[in-house]
């Protein structure tokens, strides 16, 4: 019996197991009211629409395990694609390697920015973003004040193999099978699983738990903070990436909604927000689950203006779905372990 409880309490007993249940229940909705649902090409369009905020979720729960927050994860993703479109021009390949060089330097100054205020001056991650994502939409806004840019022709690929001019047969055809956005979740999921791994993701839970035993502890808690910022503006490289190949140009306004939803959809998932629960593959099914309430909403044809309300009203409902879940089943199961004992 004691089995049995610890394994409830590591699996259906959590916010991420409810939250996949959760997801279950919206695939099994939306496949009703999307014809063709699990065919390759609505499989392909779906995952299309959903990586980029997939993406921006699982960097922000990386923050939020680590006991921060990101307000500024939209305005970087704005700034990145903006500084990308900046530089590349679509008849030169290697503007598109600079252009990338670039924001691989400016992601890591946006994480570092975010953890030099939160780690190191020890200020509420709250404040520190907010403030850091006026900053990033300033420069982008500074660098693009109107849509526009390019994109290089091979940078195309990281969202239709397809769009690359002259792209070999091959290619095309293994796009079909395996579409750039599923290379992109592969990749992330394999980087978390390479990450939850290591020395900086135990510190990472640690300090979420509880900063000050884990400082105490000997854990350099601002430079913990530092790396799991700058963790995050990596994953937001990768949806910039795929936006600037989508889009084929910038705008500085783009990723507004991104922050609050990324937010939304770690916690929908299971991650907490006090920090040090939780992972990367909670905050893919929460983005998950929130990218098909989108979608219901649509089919459903309600008006537009009480889309965004009942996305809302949805995300409350899960979110609170998932919490007594937890505390319903774990009460369930101890009953049943004090009554057989």
């Amino acid at each position: 019996m004691n089995n049995l409880i610890s394994f409830y309490k590591k699996t259906m007993a959590t916010p991420g197991f409810s939250g996949l249940v959760i997801l279950i229940v919206m695939v099994i909705i939306t496949a009703n009211l999307q014809s063709g649902f699990f065919t390759m090409p609505a499989v392909t369009n779906n995952l299309n629409a959903f990586v980029p905020l997939i993406l921006i979720s699982m960097g922000q729960s990386m923050v939020m395990i680590s006991g921060g927050i990101d307000l500024s994860a939209g305005t970087a993703l704005s700034l990145l694609t903006c500084v990308m479109a900046r530089i590349m021009t679509a008849d030169d390949p290697m503007s598109g390697v600079i252009a990338v060089l670039v924001a691989i330097a400016v992601s890591v100054g946006i994480g570092a920015l975010n953890g030099l205020g939160m780690g190191y001056f020890r200020l509420p991650p709250v404040v520190v973003t907010f403030a850091t994502s006026y900053i990033f939409l300033g420069a982008a806004l500074a660098i693009m004040p109107r849509p526009g840019g390019s994109c290089a022709e091979w940078v195309k690929g990281f969202y239709n193999f397809a769009n690359i001019k002259d792209a070999p047969y091959w290619l095309v055809s293994f796009g079909k099978v395996m579409p750039p956005s599923l290379i992109l979740l592969i990749v992330a999921a394999i980087a978390w699983l390479i990450i939850r791994n290591t020395r900086f993701a135990r510190y990472a839970y640690a300090m979420g738990s509880n900063e000050t035993c884990a400082f105490a502890s000997g854990i350099n808690t601002p430079m913990t903070m530092t790396k799991a910022c700058i963790i995050n503006a990596f994953f937001i490289l990768g949806a910039a990436l795929f936006f600037i190949a989508q889009n084929l140009s910038a705008d500085a306004r783009m990723g507004d909604p991104f922050a609050l939803r990324s937010i939304a959809a770690a916690v929908v998932g299971g991650v907490a927000l006090q920090g040090g629960r939780g992972s990367m593959f909670n905050a893919m099914i929460g983005a998950f689950t929130l990218s098909f309430v989108n979608k219901i909403i649509v089919f459903a044809s309600l008006p537009t203006a009480y889309q965004t309300l009942v996305s809302g009203v949805i995300v409350i409902i899960a979110i609170a779905a998932s919490s007594i879940y937890a505390v319903i089943g774990n009460r369930s199961m101890l009953k049943k372990a004090g009554a057989s004992v």
